[in-house]
């Protein structure tokens, strides 16, 4: 019976901090992260703000699992995407629109998470370049497997994942804090065409 009891408790915790994560990524989307305080995330959230502390120890513990959980739903957005294909070069645009797609859908967030948030604390800098390693990973191994099939020149696929993942980094990047290219999608085509003809694929038009 007492399992029980403790297993509904911790349900309820854990039903009670994802609610509070939800209406915390609504209101930063709204406003800016140095813009938001706790009592307005509470608000949001329909909790007291003393509630808030029982779950995390500050603002900077609450966007660091927000990051976590969008770090986790891209990796899952890019393996779904990634799973229609065999074709390295396939693959390897499927992880990138994979991202594309996520951060238009989640603009605001990803304007706090890749412009806003990374001046403010180190490690969020540090989960960043753990999303960005893993996207680099994901392409060298394309590169690997496009290279022993001779179909890409034999130069260091490292620098060229570096350089696929760095351009449209920066494209993202620039769209976030300038609003331009105005179309993320159409420029992701044109970087897309780029980044292929670069690495050696032919039949690109």
């Amino acid at each position: 019976m007492a399992y029980r009891q403790t297993n509904k408790v911790m349900e309820k915790l854990q039903s009670k901090k994802k609610e509070i994560l939800k209406a915390a990524r609504e209101v930063f989307a709204e406003n800016s992260y140095q813009g938001t305080s706790i009592k307005t995330i509470a608000q949001k959230a329909k909790i007291a703000t003393g509630t808030f502390y029982l779950y995390f120890t500050n603002k900077d513990a609450l966007i660091t699992m927000i990051v976590e959980e969008m770090f986790h739903e891209l990796l899952e957005c890019i393996k779904h995407e990634r799973a229609h294909f065999t074709d390295g070069f396939d693959k390897l645009q499927a992880s990138m629109e994979a991202c594309i797609k996520l951060f238009v859908k989640e603009k605001n967030m990803a304007k706090i998470l890749l412009v806003q948030v990374p001046g403010v604390n180190n490690a969020f800098n540090a989960k960043l370049i753990d999303i960005e390693n893993e996207l680099i990973k994901l392409t060298k191994e394309d590169l690997d497997e496009l290279k022993k099939q001779d179909r890409i020149p034999h130069e260091d696929t490292f620098v060229t994942a570096l350089a696929f993942v760095g351009s449209f980094r920066q494209v993202i990047i620039n769209w976030l804090r300038e609003g331009k290219p105005e179309d993320l999608e159409a420029a992701f085509a044109t970087l897309m065409k780029y980044n292929l003809k670069g690495m050696g694929k032919g039949d690109v038009s």
